[in-house]
Formats: C-alpha cells, structure tokens, sequence
C-alpha cells in the first residue's frame, strides 16, 4: 500500500471498517481503494480481491468525480504513470479521428486536444471505460461518446469548417449536436425531451395528470439537469455521455425526485439542497464485478449433485403421456374439462403470456437498482429496453410458463382433433410440456413470495412509494401475481399437471443456469453504468454474503419446488374423497392470498 496525502477534499473512506482519515493508505493494486493499514486490508482482502480491477488511468478515490492525481506518488511513479497513460489516451483519440469522425481537413494537434479531453471524460462521466480490459473497443461502440467526441473536435481551431458542414448535413446528426458556439454542449431540445418523458412517466405512475403541472414539473426538472451538468459538476459532465453518468446518481436522482414531486404538488415543501456527501453511495465503484471463486466452488458443487440427480427419460415418460394432459381432475359438474376445453385454456393463458411479453418489451423498464449498504456497485436508475427487459428472472420464468401452457395445451388440441399420432411420434413434445410446467409452475410460487416478501418491502423501505412503481404496472401486476393465480388453476381446478419429488433437481438447474447468465451479462446491461446486477441479493461484490445469498436461492426454489410437489401430491389425494371442488377452491384461494401483492 502507499501512503496518501490530501488537503482540499474530504479524508477517504477505510474499504474495510469506513472510518475517514486523510493518512489512510491506498491500494497498489487497483490504486481505488483506501484502508487504515495492512490489518483493514488483510480484512477486506477476500471481499476486495474480485473487485480490484487495474485502471488504464489511475483514479483518486477521495472524490467520485474529479480531483488531483497522483499526490502520494514519487516523481519517477509519476512521470512512468504519465508516459503510459499518454500513450493510450493518443492511440484512443487516434483512433477515434480516423475510424469515428473521419475529417477531410485536421490539424495533427486535435489528436493531442482529444487526448487530454478524453482524459477528464475517463476520469469523470465515463469513468466506467477506464479500464484495461477491452478498453478501446468499450469506448469506441458507445454511441453517446463517440458523438460527444466529434462535438467537442468541432470546436477546436484545428478544425475545418467542411466537418460542421457535414454533420450538420446529417439528418441523424443534425438534431442532436447542438450550435458550434453553445455554452451547453448537448441539444437543448434533446435535454428538454429527455425531461418531459422522465416526468410524463412518474406522472402516469403517481396518477397525476394536470398538463399544466406535468409542464412546470419538466421546466424545474430540466433547470435542475442543466445547472447540474453545466455548473455543480465538472465540465466533462456537459456533455450525452455527462447527462447518463447523472442519472446513474443516486444523489441526483434523489434531488431530482424532489423536485419534481414537489413541481407536481405531490409534497408541501421543497428541502435546500444541501452538499453533504452521499453516504450511500461507496468511495470505489468497480468497474467488474466477477463472482468470488468461493462462490463458484459452491456453485459448481451444487450443479455437478443436481445433474447427477437428474431423472431419466424413462422416469419421464412415465408421467409425461397423453392421458396427463388430456384428462380433467373432476370427472363431472362445473370443473369437468373435455380435452378441447383443457386446450383451449391453457392456449389462452399462453397467449396471455405472450401479450404481457410483448407489451413489456415495447414499453421499457426503468429500473431502479437497490444494493445492500456494503455493495461496491453503482446505485441510480437505468433504462431496459427491447430484448433487456427478458433478463428478468420473472421474465424467464414468465416466458417458460408461457411455453409449458403452449405444450400442454397443444396434446389435448392434437387428441381433440384426431391428431393423436403426432404426439406418439413425437415424444419430446410431452416430455418437454412436464418439465417446463414443473420448472415454471414453482418458479411462479417462488417468484410471488420474494416479490411479496422480499423484493417489493426493501424496495418501499429504502426508496418509499416511488421505489415500488415498478411493481404496481399492470404488466408487473400478471408477472408476479397472475403467473401465480394460472398455476394454481392448473393444479388444483384444471387437469393437475404433476410436479414428482423425483425431478427435483431440474429447479435448481434452472436457477443456476439463470446465475449464471447474471454473471456473464453484469456488464453488458448498461456498460457505461458499469456493473448491474438486476437483484441485490446476487450482488458480487458483497464477499461471504454472495455465497450465502447464492446457497439460500437455490435452497428456496428447491424448497418452492418441494412445496409445490407436495401440493400436488395433496391434490390428487383430494381427487378420490368425496369432498368435491371445495378444498381446491379453498387452497387457491388460501395461497393466492398469502403469495399476491397489489399495493404497499
């Protein structure tokens, strides 16, 4: 470690016990992380050895936008440092000018301005690219910063006019670069663009839909967002790439809450702003977030017992024939089913999942990222859009019960219509509708109860009623309530697809394929964000707790699957006493009650 000195800012943070001191020392390894001394570090080391991730510029972490380099270097530390950096920062901005922006006409001193300019962009808004691996290639596909790059090169003097001619030509340029000589250096219609659909989107949510406040709440709002980029922060912050690092905030958007709450008459009073640091938010953001390998013992050992456990196709097939998923539970009266009816049921309810699939991933998420207070992972809100918005777990398993529905109706239609022969020539269409209805169906339990007792709690606690607006959509609604609701119509009302003790491993497989898919796109949801892990309870950066998080997810899909094979089980007993529908009613009901959350 090496010793650190600093007069015009506030002491750092030890990584270990938090206490503040200006003469905590600095970790050699990623040069982020600060400690009281070697014992805080041997500490933390376990926690912080998946996190130290070497810069391609070295950052301060005293303050976590921009401050003084390299204090509490020699001078030899200092000049090697800065040879190294020069000569990546030349070879970006090089690149940049002939694959990105392409001039016809440019003076050899803009690649050494575009240097120093990616310097304060690297050390600021987009911190997150400040990385060794990949870190050219990162920089050179965000489309945010590459247009901020050519607008800032359109200003120099070494530029010719024949480039603002050009980009001003582009229909697609043209309405996103602002005037050569703006102060602001993004479009102002854009800004106010931007504004008017955060606060049209928080006006829906919270039932507000007065236009006259709706427009005085994006005016403060878009005031706040300007003033924030072009005066609080530091200059490289006026800028595309600037306006997200702001949104990916937590004190800014905590501010900006505020004030548009209050625009919109939702509070009474608006607070001063005050420049108390954000405690919440951690000195070192990580800029990788790779699992601790005691994690992956674990996780491999957990996988490598459930495949071993895995049934055998015989064992399928032995509950997975015609006369599962053509026969009804009831034999007469009101909940008998013919298999055309079952069909045709079980097609609707896929065709309800396909319709809250499609209606989410054209409308978005904004997501809300909510950690544990020890979490190395940037807090603040991001954008899911398109295909993003299926990495949900819920949407995973959401997509599955859609699919099991899909199967399992399809074999009643098929016999219905005489088409029994397809399904004896085609075995893996049974097969694959039992095990995705076994996966799914838990999963629909599982996902219920940690909405209802996890999720949506810590995010009312933490955020208050605008940190659960995401649950109370109605596509959010069907996803956690009514996946739960058509299960249990299926099992206790409809045909009874079984759920066997003997397939039990096939929950945890899933879910540790599903880890696993977390862990490999923690970088790729927003990159310029950083790391982004949709639930807090897989934050990899947490030590132990990843590990311990990780063994009480498997255990509570396990135990979700166990739970609701029992159900089964208890409802085929019911079948044969002379009860009738009234204990399977009871149980739907009973469990829809204790699993489905509407309001906070």
């Amino acid at each position: 470690m090496a010793a650190t000195t600093s007069t015009n800012s506030a002491p750092p943070r030890c990584g270990h016990c938090s206490t503040r001191s200006p003469t905590l020392l600095l970790c050699t390894g990623c040069r982020h992380t600060h400690y009281c001394n070697s014992s805080c570090q041997a500490s933390a080391r376990k926690r912080h050895k998946s996190v130290c991730s070497p810069r391609i510029l070295r950052v301060p972490a005293e303050d976590p936008w921009q401050l003084r380099r390299h204090a509490d270097l020699s001078e030899r530390e200092r000049r090697e440092i800065d040879e190294r950096e020069s000569k990546a920062l030349s070879g970006l901005a090089q690149r940049v000018v002939e694959e990105k922006i392409r001039p016809t006409v440019l003076r050899q001193d803009v690649i050494a301005q575009l240097a120093e300019w990616f310097l304060d962009m690297l050390l600021g808004p987009a911190l997150p690219y400040n990385k060794l691996k990949n870190f050219e290639r990162d920089v050179l596909n965000d489309a945010d910063l590459m247009a901020d790059a050519e607008i800032y090169v359109e200003t120099l003097p070494g530029c010719h006019v024949s480039l603002i001619e050009r980009n001003r030509g582009d229909d697609k340029k043209r309405g996103v670069y602002p005037p050569p000589g703006d102060e602001l250096r993004v479009n102002d219609q854009v800004l106010r663009t931007r504004c008017g659909v955060m606060v049209a989107e928080f006006s829906k949510r919270m039932n507000v839909s007065d236009e006259a406040l709706q427009k005085k709440a994006m005016d403060e709002f878009y005031n706040y967002y300007k003033k924030t980029i072009m005066e609080t922060r530091p200059r490289a912050y006026n800028s595309y790439t600037g306006l997200s690092a702001c949104m990916g905030d937590a004190k800014f958007m905590k501010r900006s809450e505020e004030i548009v709450m209050f625009a919109l008459g939702l509070t009474k009073e608006l607070k001063e702003e005050t420049d108390e640091e954000d405690d919440s938010q951690p000195d070192a953001f990580v800029t990788t977030a790779p699992p601790p390998m005691h994690t992956l013992i674990v996780f491999a050992t957990a996988m490598l017992g459930c495949v071993i456990a895995m049934p055998s196709t015989q064992s399928l097939d032995e509950y997975a024939t015609i006369d599962t998923f053509t026969t009804s539970i009831f034999k007469d009266g009101l909940f008998y089913f013919t298999p055309l009816a079952l069909g045709v049921i079980r097609m609707t309810f896929a065709f309800i999942c396909m319709v809250v699939t499609i209606a989410k991933v054209r409308n978005g998420v904004n997501l809300k990222l909510t950690y544990l207070p020890d979490s190395k992972l940037r807090k603040g809100i991001i954008k899911m859009s398109g295909l993003k918005t299926q990495g949900f777990f819920t949407a995973w398993s959401w997509n599955l019960l859609g699919i099991a529905f899909f199967l399992s109706g399809l074999a009643p239609l098929l016999v219905a219509y005489d088409k029994k022969q397809i399904l004896l020539d085609n075995p893996w269409i049974l097969r694959a509708a039992l095990v995705s209805f076994e996966i799914a169906a838990p999963s629909a339990l599982f996902i219920s109860f940690i909405v209802t007792y996890s999720l949506w709690p810590t995010a009312y606690k933490t955020h208050g009623p605008t940190g659960t607006m995401g649950f109370k959509s109605w596509v959010s609604l069907f996803q956690h309530d009514a996946n739960t609701f058509m299960v249990l119509l299926e099992l206790c009302l409809m045909g009874g697809i079984p759920v066997k003790l003997s397939h039990a491993s096939f929950a945890p497989l899933y879910a540790g394929v599903y880890q696993v898919f977390m862990w490999c796109m923690a970088n790729y949801w927003v990159p310029k964000h950083g790391p982004v892990f949709l639930y807090f309870f897989v934050d990899t950066t947490l030590g132990k707790k990843t590990t311990l998080f990780m063994i009480g997810l498997l255990s509570v899909i396990f135990v979700s699957f166990l739970f609701f094979a029992l159900l089964e089980m208890g409802v085929a007993k019911i079948e044969h006493s002379e009860h009738g529908v009234f204990p399977n009613f009871c149980c739907v009901f009973l469990i829809s009650s204790l699993l489905m959350k509407f309001n906070d």
